[in-house]
């Protein structure tokens, strides 16, 4: 009998207590819904609650993926708002107090690819800035120059992407090829291309920019034969600065071309108001400035102002807005 009287005091001073501390969370402003949550708590993390509101608090205690042990953490790593992410990374052990900041800039990159966020975060502490971690990955360039090698999907169509990592079919060939021949020049295009670069010439001419074609598709075996005369004056490694291995050059899309004017070489090309013009206003015809100086860490190239690849007009000057490279603008808004 003194078992059973003893038994029930306990469970009236308990739910007294209970009672009590549901009480003092209402003067202090809490819901129903929020007191819920707290009550759930363990003693040392209810007091928190209890003499005035912690709204901090309140947005990781509430939230459905809420883990306790993890409490400490989340504030280490608040920021207004972003409970839900905080959440999310610091449960996956992702996100800790060092790397929380720089880790919410990543998130909100536009540039961000979520597949992709174990390879940033590994890389994120080994680059000066997070611009360059975004870029080394979503480019590839974390692995070495012609590995990971995949074939370039055919069904992207004008946005194929042709670099050291994606390679096109030996066999390869457009079906619809063009001799250029209503411009100086020479070689083949695709139809589009070919149009598009109609109409590029005929208004760089009125300006005074004689451009002449010197160079357009590229078959397979001609890749090959050009990449090897080169492999016969210089090393590989400096080779593959300035030339493309078979099958992975942009020629042989027929969606490029090379562009000079008379009196001076590709390698004085830059040097010319020609190169100034078409750098600034080829994307209003549909091309960008394939391999930009400014760009080789990402290209793996030599810059080539004379290159241009056809992209359509619409992704071409998407592309020239954001002041990136077709790698990465493939890598983030086509693949």
């Amino acid at each position: 009998m003194k078992r059973l009287l003893s038994a029930i005091f306990l469970v009236l001073v308990l739910c007294s207590c209970a009672t009590s501390e549901e009480d003092t969370l209402k003067k202090c402003g809490y819901s129903d819904e929020e007191i819920t949550a707290i009550m759930k708590l363990s003693a040392e993390n209810k007091k928190r609650f209890m003499s005035e509101r912690q709204d901090e608090l309140l947005k990781f205690v509430c939230n459905e993926d809420f883990v306790e042990e993890n409490l400490d953490r989340y504030l280490q790593c608040y920021a207004a708002s972003d409970e839900d992410l905080i959440i999310e990374k610091v449960n996956k052990g992702i996100m800790n107090k060092d790397n929380a900041a720089r880790l919410r800039e990543l998130y909100s990159s536009e540039y961000y690819i979520p597949e992709k966020e174990e390879l940033y975060v590994e890389y994120l502490y080994r680059y000066l800035s997070l611009r360059d971690v975004i870029e080394m990955v979503n480019t590839k360039r974390y692995l070495d120059l012609y590995t990971d090698i995949q074939p370039v999907d055919m069904t992207k169509g004008n946005l194929i992407l042709v670099n050291k990592y994606y390679q096109l079919a030996q066999d390869y060939e457009p079906d619809d090829l063009v001799e250029v021949s209503e411009v100086p020049g020479r070689g083949y295009l695709r139809k589009e291309v070919y149009e598009a670069y109609k109409a590029l010439y005929e208004d760089a001419i009125k300006l005074g920019y004689n451009l002449n074609v010197v160079s357009a598709y590229r078959s397979y075996a001609s890749q090959y034969s050009l990449y090897n005369r080169y492999l016969s004056i210089d090393p590989q490694e400096v080779v593959d600065t300035y030339s493309a291995r078979p099958g992975h050059s942009e020629h042989q899309s027929g969606l490029c071309l090379d562009v000079s004017i008379p009196g001076y070489s590709l390698d004085d090309f830059h040097k010319t108001q020609a190169s100034v013009w078409l750098a600034e206003n080829c994307c209003r015809y549909g091309f960008i400035i394939r391999y930009p100086d400014d760009k080789t860490d990402i290209t793996g190239y030599q810059g080539e102002p004379w290159q241009l690849r056809y992209l359509g007009k619409e992704i071409s000057e998407d592309v020239s807005k954001r002041g990136i490279t077709y790698d990465e603008y493939y890598a983030c808004f086509v693949e």
